[in-house]
């Protein structure tokens, strides 16, 4: 019995001993994505994709230089599209002004004309990316809904296109009401302050009857579901908020992905999202996501996706938020981390760990790992983790 009770107590001892053994073989570090090390990993993860997602924590510099060595790689085996998280207005838009020969200096103009109108990609570091997509003969899809603060861009968008008299000049007012809205939310410090709250059906519906292209239609189309989608958020009906969401991110990427069938056979696509929205299976905020549809249409295609998490441990990261009192705001994540890697943090030297996720499936069942780590097991195949991350750099 002496025996049985000690055999019994050594489980848990020696359950800890094998997973900490199997995270130390799937894992390394680097001080930079150029390091042999790592060229030679992603060289042993890439083949057969046709889908690469790189789930960011967004504001850290270090996303868009990972995601742009990762484009660098995959761009000679046919990866031409990057695929963001804005509507497709402003990924046309952030794709002209990358092919621009001052790119930054459209972009500062553009951002100082509808500022905050564009959340996630509004840095120098951005506009690096896009213009390295650009000019290598690249194409920018933008899946996402229209955001709050985009109403006015858009708008401006409509006026500065359309030929239709009647449409245009029933725009103009909508317009100025997009402005003042934006202003007196800054004033107040309110996101309910902004236009799409006051975007009513009746007007809604007046420009659509007075629309007269499918471009212009599509446009509309996207504000209301802009207004639809915060308007779930509003009554704290979160998972209609982030599946009506998701939904519109498939039926957008579906459009993109149709018109890419009719030049080549298999098109292969670069996502650089928020984390949430690049895992396999059931994301983060409970519904399956554009990354789960692309992962199955990969399959579908004889093909697999891969999926990347990355994020800061510590560091700063550019806000984002109009009402923050400072751009910038330094952040820990040890603790929202998993246990596992919670112990491990303090041992890491180098300024990117990177733990290849897939392997360790096989040894996730049953009380091996804790949820939290398996939730990133099945959701993603590798995590990159940065040390003492730096915030985008403001335009």
């Amino acid at each position: 019995m002496k025996y049985l009770m000690i055999f019994f107590l050594m489980i848990p001892l020696f359950l800890t001993a094998q997973k900490e053994l199997h995270l130390a073989e799937n894992s390394f570090q680097v001080d930079s994505f150029t390091e042999r090390t790592f060229e030679d990993f992603v060289e042993k993860v890439i083949p057969e994709s046709q889908f690469i997602f790189i789930g960011e924590q967004h504001g850290i510099q270090e996303a868009g230089i990972f995601t742009n060595i990762i484009f660098n790689w995959v761009n000679p085996l046919g990866f031409e599209t990057l695929c963001i998280e804005t509507d497709a207005i402003l990924a046309e838009k952030l794709a002209y002004i990358a092919s621009l020969e001052r790119p930054l200096e459209a972009a500062k103009k553009l951002n100082d004309t509808f500022p905050y109108a564009i959340p996630f990609y509004n840095s120098k570091e951005d506009y690096s990316l896009f213009k390295n997509v650009v000019d290598r003969g690249g194409h920018i899809w933008g899946i996402d809904q229209t955001f709050m603060a985009q109403f006015r861009l858009n708008l401006d968008h409509l006026i500065q296109n359309t030929d239709n008299v009647l449409f245009k000049e029933r725009l103009l007012p909508i317009k100025k009401l997009a402005f003042d809205s934006y202003a007196q939310s800054i004033a107040k410090k309110s996101f309910e302050s902004m236009f799409w709250t006051t975007y009513d059906l009746a007007t809604h519906e007046e420009l659509m009857a007075l629309s007269t292209n499918n471009e212009e239609k599509d446009i509309l189309y996207h504000l209301w579901k802009t207004k639809e989608i915060y308007g779930y958020n509003a009554k704290k009906e979160y998972y209609q908020n982030n599946n009506e969401r998701g939904k519109l991110m498939k039926a957008n990427f579906t459009k993109y992905y149709m018109e890419a069938l009719k030049k080549t056979e298999l098109p292969r696509v670069v996502f650089k999202l928020g984390a949430s929205h690049a895992t396999r299976g059931l994301s983060m905020t409970n519904i399956y996501d554009v990354s789960n549809y692309a992962s199955e249409l990969a399959i579908f295609n004889h093909q697999k996706s891969l999926h990347f998490f990355v994020a800061g441990i510590t560091g700063e990261a550019m806000t984002g938020n109009p009402f923050a009192e400072k751009p910038v705001a330094a952040f820990d994540n040890t603790k929202r981390l998993p246990k596992e890697l919670q112990v491990l943090v303090s041992s890491f030297s180098k300024k990117y760990t990177i733990v290849h996720l897939a392997p360790l499936r096989k040894y996730a069942y049953g009380e091996t790992y804790s949820e939290a780590m398996k939730k990133y097991i099945f959701n993603f195949d590798v995590m990159v983790l940065v040390k003492n991350a730096e915030p985008l750099s403001p335009l």
